[in-house]
């Protein structure tokens, strides 16, 4: 793990901007909601961060949107935008019904696990996104246009509910 105190002042930065993002309710619109309310974090090369710091981070930032939020049902929510190696956070008002993503996608409750893969699969990974000609590697095919999220490979959505 990196210096402790690196990857404590990394991770307040990160709130800091979290909590300083006006709160976006919009019923009318879901998709002003989410990208009004969207922050996206991605650490410096040189650092591996640990899956836990993470968690307790996305947990610090939905108690923080929870308090902002009291009295209206809204859905935090984290997945991992595999293109631009983000972690993304939004928040929608629950009575939308569903989130705003227009690819396959399942959520989960289990924080972690989406943190894990984001962490282990894609931060800490010096290979990621490194392809095999022969396509032994498991990975995205890139000689298709197939969309990368599909029903047998959905995009996996951590979702806290608030309000």
């Amino acid at each position: 793990m990196e210096n402790d105190a690196d990857v404590v002042a990394l991770l307040e930065s990160w709130f800091q901007f979290a909590a300083e993002d006006a709160l976006v309710v919009d019923l009318d619109s879901i998709n002003t909601e989410a990208l009004g309310n969207l922050c996206a974090f991605s650490p410096p090369p040189e650092m591996n961060l640990e899956v836990e710091p993470v968690v307790a981070f996305i947990d610090r930032v939905a108690t923080h949107r929870a308090s902002q939020v009291a009295g209206h049902a809204m859905t935090f929510y984290c997945w991992h935008d595999a293109i631009v190696r983000q972690l993304r956070l939004s928040l929608v008002s629950s009575g939308h019904g569903h989130l705003p993503f227009g690819c396959h996608y399942v959520e989960t409750t289990d924080v972690r696990s989406v943190v894990r893969a984001i962490v282990a699969d894609d931060w800490n990974n010096p290979r990621y996104m490194c392809f095999e000609e022969d396509g032994a590697d498991g990975g995205i095919d890139v000689d298709t246009n197939e969309p990368m999220y599909t029903g047998k490979h959905p995009l996996r959505v951590a979702v806290i509910a608030l309000g």
